[in-house]
């Protein structure tokens, strides 16, 4: 563990249980002469950061304000962590994150892709399900973009700052970002397909072999690409130059692209008392009928038996593998709570670059089998109690999405002693991965405990700031 401080702003990294599955316990405010001259400011405390581990923190409702951030990709998650200290929400947080990992991590995450996500309207106590799925549009199983929709969606309904506040970080990661373990590995994996394409080549294996972990990601053609996104909106891919560009490399109709909406649905729930779980509804996979029956068939099982089994009655019937993906989670301040799953339907989709864009041309999916985001709400008080998100790596079966989340996240969602399924998230077996946060209030002294696990096989991060309310 390493603690800095840098003019009373205080920071705190563990990565000492990496691996081990045991909680990181720690300190979450800093010391009261401290906290004094903060509070006088007005400034943004960040209280603790991990990689690969869990953060456990107690505060009590009214205390300095805590907003809670969990992503696939490390470099996402600080984004998210700085658009927090900004003054933004949940909304600004995630879109903000969503368009980092277009930069961070392609190869699951990009403009010409699409996701899904569950989102929970603390003021309004409504939680939604927001359907941006790249679906299948051109030949060879191209697909619609929806991405960018979707996340400017997300921030409009969810957020207070500008679109361009949540482009700009993006942007000057594209300049120049260093490559990081969760981008090494799928650029391993992927290096004969992108050696394929000249000019993913360029960018990916400058010297013939994949960029390792560490070295400098530039990607010019992004960055234009993302300055034309900040300063024209989304109406530069549905309906300007860069949806033709996108349209004409995928072969897909112009007109499907500019018509593209994203669409904000119900959700699948399971109420837990004055609690419920909710899932993504989609209307291609009637998921929401499928996990409500065989949640209640084996609803005399412990939490822990009860999701493994459901996640194995859901599986039951699928073949093949599931797309990769790559997901995070917000809890902020105000208990507003975004869990988000995205993909590029393949490993950087078709391997081939949108010429001129720096944009790899994704491909379609017709489910969401790459992800399985999921919240656990209190619609009564307005608070988001869990918010998990769980990916597919692509290599290993069409449930592991939802397998991850209902086996390792779910019961920690439940049970009253979170920290048991934290250390079962982080088992090295087992499909799909899982990111979450998971919290318990006490009812009688207003005392909330949350939890952090960042899934070490995703090398995702985990991160708690708190600010002055």
């Amino acid at each position: 563990m390493t603690e800095t401080s840098l003019l009373g702003l205080r920071t705190v990294t563990s990565s000492a249980h990496r691996g081990t599955g045991q909680p990181v316990k720690m300190p979450v405010r800093a010391p009261h002469s401290t906290r004094r001259i903060w509070q006088g400011l007005g400034a943004i405390a960040i209280a603790a950061s991990l990689v690969g581990g869990c953060v456990n923190t107690k505060y009590r409702t009214g205390a300095p304000a805590q907003t809670y951030i969990a992503a696939d990709e490390p470099r996402a998650a600080e984004i998210g962590r700085d658009i927090i200290a900004q003054g933004g929400k949940a909304g600004d947080a995630a879109a903000a994150m969503a368009m980092a990992m277009t930069v961070t991590l392609p190869s699951r995450v990009g403009m010409t892709g699409g996701g899904v996500c569950v989102v929970f309207d603390a003021a309004k106590k409504e939680t939604r399900t927001l359907d941006f799925l790249p679906r299948p549009a051109g030949t060879g199983g191209a697909a619609l973009p929806g991405f960018l929709r979707g996340v400017y969606a997300l921030q409009a309904a969810n957020g207070a700052m500008r679109w361009e506040q949540a482009v700009v970080p993006a942007e000057q990661l594209a300049r120049s970002t260093p490559v990081s373990r969760a981008l090494a590995r799928d650029l391993a994996d992927s290096a004969s397909r992108l050696s394929a394409d000249p000019e993913a080549r360029r960018v990916f294996l400058p010297t013939g072999a994949p960029l390792a972990e560490g070295a400098a990601l530039s990607q010019p053609e992004l960055t234009a690409t993302l300055s034309q996104v900040r300063r024209g909106g989304i109406a530069t891919m549905y309906g300007g130059a860069l949806g033709g560009a996108v349209a004409q490399a995928a072969a897909i109709d112009p007109a499907a692209v500019r018509g593209f909406q994203p669409r904000w649905t119900g959700t699948a729930a399971i109420p837990l008392g004055i609690v419920s779980m909710h899932f993504a509804q989609l209307p291609e996979t009637n998921n929401g009928a499928a996990l409500t029956a065989a949640w209640n068939a084996a609803a005399d099982l412990p939490s822990d038996q009860r999701a493994a089994r459901v996640a194995q009655a859901l599986g039951a019937s699928g073949s093949g593998a599931a797309a990769p993906g790559a997901g995070f989670v917000v809890i902020d301040h105000e208990e507003n709570g975004v869990a988000c799953s995205f993909t590029m339907g393949a490993p950087f989709g078709s391997g081939r670059m949108v010429p001129g864009t720096g944009l790899l041309s994704a491909r379609g999916v017709d489910g969401a089998g790459f992800g399985a985001p999921g919240l656990l709400t209190n619609a009564i008080v307005g608070r988001t109690q869990f918010a998990g998100a769980a990916s597919a790596a692509g290599n290993d079966g069409p449930a592991a999405a939802p397998a991850a989340l209902l086996t390792a996240a779910l019961p920690a969602a439940l049970d009253k002693e979170p920290g048991a399924a934290v250390r079962i998230s982080r088992a090295a077996n087992g499909p799909g991965r899982a990111t979450f946060v998971t919290c318990q209030t006490s009812m009688e002294s207003g005392w909330k405990e949350c939890q952090i696990a960042a899934d070490p096989r995703a090398h995702a991060l985990g991160m708690l700031v708190e600010t002055e309310r």
